[in-house]
């Protein structure tokens, strides 16, 4: 299993190199996780939520890019395009 880290702690491994590059996971048929890749693997937390939820993919877009990152994959293995979008 992944270990989850905070939004403070994932922008210290991008300084660091640790983590190199972020894939947006589909995990439940609609929302969006942010999996974080380099030396090792992490998914994005919140304060409330484990793994950080995202409704839209542009959302986890804007936050990948806050993070000081420029590389990014969308994982669409488990989306599943008739299930209803969420809004934030």
């Amino acid at each position: 299993m992944m270990e989850s880290v905070s939004i403070e702690t994932a922008k210290a491994l991008v300084r660091s190199n640790t983590v190199t590059k972020a894939i947006i996971q589909c995990f439940d048929g609609r929302r969006w996780a942010i999996v974080l890749r380099g030396r090792d693997e992490f998914v994005l937390r919140s304060a409330r939520q484990n793994p950080k939820a995202f409704a839209k993919v542009e959302t986890a877009l804007v936050e990948i890019q806050g993070l000081g990152l420029r590389h990014a994959e969308v994982d669409f293995v488990k989306w599943q395009r008739e299930q209803p979008t969420l809004t934030e």
